[in-house]
């Protein structure tokens, strides 16, 4: 019988998200910055871009493709990086704070400034608004293919009368 590994305790409160500049301080790639790519809460990991890379190397998809090596950014445990604070470019402690108008801020304790939070959708790519060959022509969207649609349209539309 296996011995389930425990799972880490996840922190309650995380001042680094996607996006943030960080600077590792502990470990082999100590001193090394760059731009949180991917927040793993539940394994309190943090994906660093161009910190704590690794070769991996991928099987061929056919038999006589040549191997592919890829390097990737492995994880790095979040106590071993600090938010960079972005007015004097060194790694700071976080507090938050309430504005007047009630709005919950990141603030430097090195400095007193605030960190703004990156925005999200910023990287993200768009998706394609080109219709392919398995998309429904606009022209078909609201056309009535079932034959009994008048019978149950009053059903369809009770539950939203509630």
């Amino acid at each position: 019988m296996q011995k389930k590994k425990p799972t880490p305790d996840a922190s309650q409160r995380w001042n680094i998200v996607t996006g943030d500049k960080v600077r590792v301080i502990q470990g082999p790639q100590e001193g090394q910055e760059g731009k949180v790519l991917a927040v793993l809460r539940k394994k309190n990991l943090v994906i660093v871009e161009n910190v704590n890379m690794r070769r991996r190397i991928e099987k061929p998809k056919s038999p006589g493709d040549p191997r592919k090596i890829s390097i990737k950014p492995c994880s790095v445990h979040y106590s071993n990086v600090m938010l960079i604070d972005p007015t004097t470019g060194e790694p700071t402690k976080i507090s938050r704070r309430f504005l007047e108008d009630g709005t919950k801020v990141r603030v430097s304790k090195a400095t007193g400034h605030i960190i703004p939070k990156p925005d999200p959708l910023e990287n993200r790519k768009l998706r394609s608004t080109v219709a392919g060959p398995k998309d429904t022509a606009t022209e078909d969207v609201f056309e009535v293919t079932f034959d009994e649609y008048e019978k149950y349209l009053p059903h369809i539309y009770e539950r939203w009368q509630e």
